[in-house]
């Protein structure tokens, strides 16, 4: 979740790689709930994440021929990570064949949810999900790219949203936005055109993973 709140993570994490899913927004829960204010919203944006995280499993755990072969997974993923000081976190870097997906969960339990374009309509209510997806992609090409060196700049960068806890209606796609709900996610993520090789994807998750990487 990238919504800002007067909490700010200051944690001295030195590897970004061991955040787990939500790690913000269940922070922002507990700091809401000890104020005496409802944190509904808060738990269910962490609780969102962990299923998120728990539908990239197919894709970032190793295989057996990987562990037979003593290499790395082909996909890897950050979760949590840090934004502007700690006050706002991207949910789900995921690093593989097709570049760098920059993923947010959206976990609308028991609503319906419409996809009209760049519209996430959801129990009536229009959203920013799309464009806030376009400006966190646009982030990490902000923060992240120039620190990949020479060719950085040509690693490609996907929004994606995942919609979790209900369907979703589509009236229309949006254009340059993955949207895809817990069935289809994996799937759609797969579909994408690989254009990294592992060295490649393992070189881009080692510099994603240092805090100072995305200051």
């Amino acid at each position: 979740m990238t919504d800002t709140s007067p909490l700010i993570d200051r944690s001295r994490t030195l590897d970004l790689a061991r955040h787990h899913p939500g790690r913000r927004a269940g922070h922002v829960a507990a700091h809401v709930r000890g104020s005496g204010l409802p944190d509904r919203n808060w738990r269910l944006g962490a609780d969102g994440e962990l299923r998120t995280a728990r539908l990239l499993e197919p894709l970032t755990g190793r295989t057996r021929r990987d562990r037979l072969l003593c290499r790395p997974p082909r996909w890897r993923v950050l979760h949590s990570v840090p934004l502007d000081g700690g006050a706002a976190d991207l949910d789900h870097v995921l690093i593989g064949p097709p570049g760098i997906c920059v993923i947010n969960t959206r976990h609308h339990r028991h609503r319906t949810v419409l996809l009209d374009g760049d519209r996430l309509v959801v129990s009536g209510t229009a959203t920013d999900a799309v464009p806030r997806a376009r400006t966190e992609a646009d982030r990490v090409r902000e923060l992240l790219l120039p620190r990949l060196g020479p060719g950085g700049a040509a690693v490609p960068v996907r929004p994606v949203i995942a919609v979790v806890g209900t369907p979703v209606r589509v009236r229309r796609w949006p254009d340059d936005v993955v949207v895809a709900t817990e069935g289809a996610l994996v799937p759609a993520l797969r579909g994408l055109a690989p254009l990294l090789d592992p060295a490649e994807v393992d070189r881009i998750h080692e510099v994603a993973r240092r805090p100072a990487s995305w200051a």
